[in-house]
């Protein structure tokens, strides 16, 4: 009878070992995406269609985020994916307060999220950076080329095959705080 009770809890374990693990890998690593996934996944995570599609590029003009219309460029290394930058600029219709604006209220829900960032400021070039297990994400506030632009770049850390990456991975890591699309 014990013998049956401890085969019961070990075959329980090793199920809900093998749950947690095929969960953990459902966790997205910016917007309803995961690193890896290929330009048809992305296109199908996206309820827009793309506005541009070339071999290494998924892009989008207009996007959701923060109750602002952004763009958004998915990059690719081969049929994997390996970066994700939102955009946001001075335009006819968009004035150099507004991108302030968003890179303020934006930074500030990336650091409640993520936690303090790295700041640096070059002139007229203000970076953010965080870093995540998976991710680097980096802000980028500056007066660049013909205004103002904003740029939110999510960077793979996992897809380059560093050896300290499978570590990383193994270590529990969960955001502060779950907020849609950063």
């Amino acid at each position: 009878m014990q013998t049956a009770y401890v085969r019961l809890l070990s075959v329980l374990l090793v199920v809900l070992t093998a749950v947690g693990q095929l969960m953990a890998q459902q966790t997205t690593d910016v917007r309803q995406v995961r690193w890896g996934f290929s330009p048809k996944q992305v296109k199908q995570s996206e309820s827009v269609k793309p506005t541009s599609i070339k071999r290494d590029k998924v892009v989008y003009s207009r996007v959701p985020l923060a109750n602002r219309t952004v763009g958004l460029e998915y990059e690719f290394n081969g049929d994997s994916l390996l970066s994700a930058t939102y955009y946001y600029y001075t335009t006819p219709a968009i004035t150099e307060a507004d991108v302030q604006a968003a890179s303020a209220e934006l930074e500030a829900l990336l650091t409640e999220k993520y936690g303090p960032g790295k700041v640096a400021q070059v002139g007229e070039l203000r970076t953010v950076n965080w870093l995540t297990p998976r991710t680097q994400i980096r802000l980028a506030l500056g007066n660049i080329d013909r205004g103002w632009s904003l740029e939110i770049g999510y960077l793979c850390r996992v897809c380059a095959g560093d050896p300290k990456t499978t570590v990383q991975q193994k270590v529990p890591w969960k955001a502060r705080k779950d907020i849609k699309d950063l």
